[in-house]
């Protein structure tokens, strides 16, 4: 078998699993939020409180699930963890998606607690072999591209089960989201432990303490995560009030889904050309420039009104434009570093630094949920109320162009110039 076709098979392989991980998306940050608070009656802050709060256990897990994925003896030690993490995501996902007209904050607390411990168990193993299945950086860009176009495949999917099972109902959506990762998950896991190699470098020896001695004095990876915890906070307020802008605001329940469909849709599109751009202008660079794109778009919302469709629309294709360069580059740009160091300190951390990079996105996303419906419950907007809409508008379409905006700065100010000094293989 040609080298070629092995590079073929390792591609596909490792992208497999990110279908089905992604399907997680949609449901946690768009749909599962107004189930607990409207429909059960939990409260927009108390909800956006419950799923900060489970998500910062992250500090600890994420770290730590990742230390241990450098750590466990033998060649299978990432698909070991993987495993392991994807019966307890399973069962923890059914509770949490399924809850019962009787249930209240603790329980959404819990089993959100566990799905994150879950998710983190499946994720960071997997997001590390990036930087251990390609010798070159190049190579890790196309690794981490092709997993994120299988994520946004699978998002896109996601959207489109409002289409495919004709409702829109969250409890319906949420029931076909944990169908389809149950069938797709195990099946994934296997095509991928199938067809990627995993160990390239030593085991981890270090101990704990002295790891994170060495990631203090790591300011690539320092400056990366800034600028990934700022822009990922930015992503997350809008995707926790999608649907309440949308329903409230615009007042289209019946375009949800299309638009949703639209936004994927376009993230998928662009990808392949932002890895030709990240080729060409590095990739530190062309993720600060599409994170402005994303800014420039996101600047339309306060113009838009009721019904105004197509405006949405054409904001949803411009910020979508900019989502393949959000999914891939930063994950190519850590699996770079991971590699660097691993080839300096001659051991494996690449579990620790994604442990960390994980941690950013979970802290960030539970922060954006928290602040977002926080913010509102100050406010006089009601959740399904088309009165004082005004306050959401500016809190899913004014704030997080600021924080885009200070994101894209501290990404082209900072990032690139320490990134080429750690490694010199930028492209």
């Amino acid at each position: 078998m040609s080298q070629h076709h092995t590079h073929k098979i390792t591609l596909l392989g490792y992208a497999a699993p990110g279908l089905p991980l992604a399907l997680m998306g949609i449901p946690l940050y768009v749909y599962l939020p107004p189930l607990y608070a409207s429909e059960l009656g939990l409260g927009l802050g108390a909800v956006g409180l419950a799923l900060m709060l489970a998500r910062f256990w992250d500090v600890i897990t994420d770290p730590l699930i990742g230390h241990w994925a450098d750590k466990i003896p033998g060649k299978a030690r990432r698909r070991i963890l993987m495993g392991a993490g994807i019966p307890v995501l399973l069962i923890a996902l059914w509770f949490l998606l399924h809850p019962s007209p009787e249930v209240g904050l603790v329980y959404l607390y819990l089993w959100g607690l566990v799905a994150f411990l879950g998710w983190t168990m499946v994720n960071i193993p997997y997001q590390s072999l990036n930087a251990e299945a390609a010798p070159t950086a190049r190579g890790r860009t196309r690794l981490a591209a092709s997993r994120e176009m299988a994520a946004l495949t699978g998002v896109v999917l996601a959207a489109s089960l409002p289409i495919l099972i004709s409702s829109e109902e969250p409890a319906d959506v949420l029931s076909s989201v944990w169908i389809l990762m149950a069938v797709l998950l195990p099946l994934g896991f296997a095509l991928m432990a199938l067809s990627v190699r995993e160990q390239t470098f030593a085991h981890n020896q270090q101990s704990w303490r002295a790891g994170w001695h060495l990631l203090r004095e790591n300011r690539p990876l320092q400056r990366l995560l800034l600028g990934y915890f700022i822009n990922s906070l930015a992503n997350g307020i809008p995707a926790a009030l999608f649907i309440l802008f949308i329903n409230d605001h615009l007042q289209a329940e019946d375009v949800l889904g299309p638009l949703l469909l639209l936004y994927f849709a376009s993230g998928i599109i662009a990808l392949p050309l932002w890895t030709l751009v990240a080729h060409r202008l590095g990739k530190a660079n062309s993720w600060g420039i599409s994170i402005l794109i994303a800014a420039l778009g996101f600047m339309l919302v306060p113009w838009i009104g009721t019904g105004d469709v197509w405006l949405f629309a054409v904001v949803c294709v411009l910020t979508g434009l900019s989502l393949g360069a959000d999914m891939a580059l930063p994950a190519a740009i850590q699996a770079d570093l991971a590699h660097h160091d691993a080839t300096e300190n001659k051991q494996a951390r690449a579990g620790l630094l994604f442990g960390l990079f994980g941690l950013t996105t979970k802290t960030a996303l539970g922060l954006a949920v928290g602040l977002g419906y926080g913010l509102l419950a100050l406010s006089p907007y009601e959740s399904g109320v088309s009165e004082h809409t005004e306050y959401l508008l500016w809190v899913y379409g004014v704030l997080p162009v600021v924080i885009k905006i200070f994101a894209a700065w501290v990404v082209l100010k900072w990032l690139p110039r320490a990134y080429l000094l750690k490694t010199t293989h930028a492209i």
